[in-house]
Order: C-alpha cells, then sequence, then structure tokens
C-alpha cells in the first residue's frame, strides 16, 4: 500500500549526520511520512485500491491520505476499526512512549468516572467513538480551516453519555460507535488528553468541534510539556454557555500547588488530576515517560468527606482495616489487663477474707464466698465488708455475698410458684 522510502540518516545543520536511533523505524520518520504522503496525493486510486485490500477497510469510512492505514495500526486518530491500534511517531521514526501511559491515564479516568456516576442516569466510556452530524462536522470543518478535518467522527479518550437501554444500543451505538448523526444523545462531557502531536488539534479543531455539537463540559489535560515545550502539568475546562465555550478557571480555595480543581456540573462534584507523588521527584522525572506513573483522575466525595478513584479507595480499604486490627489489638490487650487486675484483685480479697475470717465461718461458706470472687470479682469496699464481718458475723451473707440470697435465710422470702394456666371448659 505504500512507498517505502529508506533513509537511515538525515543532515544536521552543523553539517554532521548522525545514525538514527536504534528503535526508529526509518520508513517511519518525518521526512519519509510527507514523500509517502506526496505519492497518494497523486496516486489516489492505486491507493484506495490498497486500503480495499486491508481486512479492516470499511468503505464508509473516508480515509486521509495524510495517515497511514496497516494491517494492525494506524496513524490517524479518528479510524476507529476494532483490532487497529494508534500509533504516534516522533520525526525520527520512534513510536511515542505516551502511548501505555496515555492508555493507564484512560483506564483509571473511566474506572473513576463510572464511580462518581453511580446512581446517576449516565455512563463513562474511554477511546469510543463519536460519529457526529454532517452539519457538525461542516461547521468545524469551515471554522478552523482544518487541513485533516473529521469526516464522520472522532476517538474521545474519556466521555460521558446518557445510559441506554439494549433497544437503545441497537439504535445508537451499533458496533459500539456513538452515532449523534442517528439521534444519539450528546454526551455532556469529553476529556481529551494531550500528546505532542496531537495538542493543537484537540485545542482547536476538536475544541470547536464538541462545542458546535453541544458537549456541555471540555477537559483537556496537558501531563507538561504537551502544548509546548516546558508547558505546565495542568487541567483546562471549558465550559458551554450560551452555545459557545468559555475558560473555567480552578477553585482557589480547594486547589493546590500540585492539582487545580474545579466543580463539574455533569458529574455533580468537584474533579482533578493528582499526579503521583512519585512522578514528582527528580530521579522519576529522568525516566521514560511510558515507565512513570500516571497521575489520578479524582472525584470528590461529600458523603465520605473525601477524594475518591479506585486505588484510593483500595487504599482507603486498606487503612480502614488497619485501623480496625489495632482497635481490636488495643481491646484485648486492654480486656487481658482487666482481666489480669481483677484475678490480682480478687486473689489479694481472697487472702484478706482467710486471714481475718478462717476462724469465723466455716469452711464450706469461705469456700462458697472465694468461688464467688474468682467469679464474679470481689466487693470494691472489701476490706470494710470483712471488717463489718468481725463485728457481726451472721450478716457475712449479705456483706460479703451482696448479689447472693441463703435460701435457708429465714428472712429471705421465697420465690412465689407461678400461676397455673387456667383450665380449659
Amino acid at each position: 500500500m505504500n512507498t517505502v522510502v529508506q533513509e537511515r540518516t538525515r543532515t544536521l545543520p552543523n553539517g554532521h549526520i548522525p545514525e538514527l536511533r536504534p528503535d526508529a523505524e526509518p520508513t517511519m520518520t518525518r521526512a519519509a511520512r510527507k514523500e509517502r504522503i506526496a505519492w497518494r496525493r497523486e496516486h489516489l486510486a492505486e491507493w484506495r485500491r490498497g486500503l480495499e485490500n486491508l481486512g479492516h477497510f470499511d468503505p464508509e469510512f473516508i480515509y486521509d491520505f495524510a495517515h497511514e492505514y496497516d494491517y494492525e495500526w494506524t496513524t490517524d486518530p479518528d479510524y476507529g476499526a476494532e483490532g487497529v491500534r494508534l500509533l504516534e511517531f516522533d520525526e525520527d521514526g520512534v513510536v511515542s512512549p505516551l502511548e501505555k501511559r496515555a492508555w493507564k491515564i484512560q483506564e483509571r479516568m473511566a474506572d473513576a468516572a463510572a464511580d462518581a456516576l453511580t446512581d446517576t442516569d449516565l455512563e463513562a466510556d474511554y477511546e469510543l467513538e463519536v460519529r457526529f452530524r454532517p452539519e457538525t462536522i461542516a461547521y468545524a470543518n469551515q471554522a478552523t480551516g482544518e487541513s485533516h478535518p473529521v469526516r464522520k467522527g472522532v476517538r474521545a479518550d474519556l466521555l460521558v453519555r446518557a445510559a441506554v437501554s439494549v433497544q437503545e444500543r441497537e439504535r445508537f451505538m451499533p458496533e459500539g460507535i456513538l452515532r449523534l448523526d442517528l439521534g444519539a444523545p450528546v454526551p455532556p462531557l469529553v476529556l481529551e488528553v494531550l500528546s505532542r502531536g496531537w495538542a493543537g488539534r484537540d485545542l482547536s479543531y476538536k475544541k470547536v468541534l464538541y462545542e458546535a455539537a453541544r458537549v456541555v463540559e471540555y477537559l483537556v489535560y496537558d501531563l507538561g510539556g504537551k502544548r509546548s515545550t516546558g508547558s505546565p502539568r495542568e487541567l483546562l475546562m471549558y465550559r458551554l454557555v450560551d452555545g459557545a465555550y468559555h475558560r473555567v478557571e480552578p477553585e482557589p480555595q480547594r486547589s493546590t500547588a500540585n492539582a487545580d480543581v474545579f466543580w463539574s456540573d455533569v458529574f455533580d462534584t468537584y474533579i482533578r488530576f493528582l499526579p503521583d507523588i512519585r512522578d514528582i521527584s527528580a530521579e522519576m522525572q529522568r525516566r521514560p515517560e511510558e515507565n512513570r506513573p500516571p497521575p489520578r483522575f479524582q472525584w470528590w466525595d461529600a458523603r465520605q468527606d473525601r477524594w475518591r478513584d479506585r486505588e484510593t479507595d483500595r487504599e482507603h480499604a486498606r487503612e480502614a482495616e488497619r485501623q480496625r486490627h489495632d482497635r481490636e489489638l488495643k481491646e484485648t490487650r486492654a480486656a487481658s489487663l482487666r482481666e489480669g487486675e481483677a484475678r490480682g484483685e480478687a486473689k489479694s480479697a481472697v487472702a484478706a477474707l482467710h486471714a481475718f475470717l478462717d476462724e469465723v465461718l466455716a469452711p464450706a461458706d469461705l469456700e462458697r464466698i472465694e468461688t464467688a470472687w474468682h467469679r464474679n470479682g470481689p466487693p470494691t469496699d472489701v476490706l470494710q465488708r470483712v471488717r463489718d464481718v468481725l463485728r457481726t458475723p451472721s450478716e457475712w451473707r449479705s456483706l460479703l455475698l451482696p448479689g447472693e440470697l441463703d435460701d435457708n435465710d429465714p428472712n429471705h422470702a421465697p420465690t412465689p410458684p407461678e400461676p397455673e394456666p387456667p383450665k380449659g371448659r
């Protein structure tokens, strides 16, 4: 399908000719791609015949000669054929390291968004292709003058859409594509994660496209250095007001040095991107970007009074389990201590009992008292009660066994018998 252009080296302004990086694909350098674009422009029919030989060829899709379409990959971000990966190459023909990290971010965003939308009539999707109404695309193409405009639709990194029934899915999402051109409800929120190659497209063309489609909130996240060299790590938010996007400023009271916080009408709560604390270190900054931990897309749970995403939820559950274990351990230790103290008190009380009353009370009564004290604990004023028994030995039961009464005691009123049930007629 493509004309192969061999380009092992490139000339620098100083005349030196450096070797390409070992992981570079020479046929995918910028110069090689430009030559193939020029060839395709001049040989459209031949190029079209090559496309038709692809197993994933879509006769309804308007292919763009500025992009590559291979058997398992493409450089066209709007091409949604199943099993075809999107690849981005730098000028040396090296696959962008953003790919793996971007996928991780998209997966985590979708998980957190799905949790935030629980108990609502909205759902979250990522890497979902969206087809627009022809008039929407025509307006965006004319308004931006894009040299490679969208023909039918785009893929959104994350979007929030209306939940649909099985019947509505067959009508509005055939083949897993959200068909606004068939009357599907417009997603109220779209979020794009910027990459160096497509940052301008996300911030200009797609912004106009989503605005024309009446997407209520459009969010763009720059991991740092994607809009331009040295551009800060930042979440940008636009909200549709009177048919046009207006930039939303972060909440100053809730934002921190590492994360701006925004109120989202769609999520009906605050949202933010929180960079992984490890990614801030100088050591991590020196690593390849694909090997660095992705940030967390989080939402504020007012009921739990905390920021949430699934990783944070797991950390919160582990901390709650640790605290529960600590409480149980402390309670066990306290109970053991109390039990030990009780045994010590009972032992001291029994020693006093025998020391003062061995000659006063019968051995069976002493054994009865000792058993009760070991079981229930002695009276708190046991020494005073022992002295009182020395003065009035006949009162030993009420003094030393205050919770027990002697059935043989004449002062003990007998327990009245239970009444007999009435006899039947």
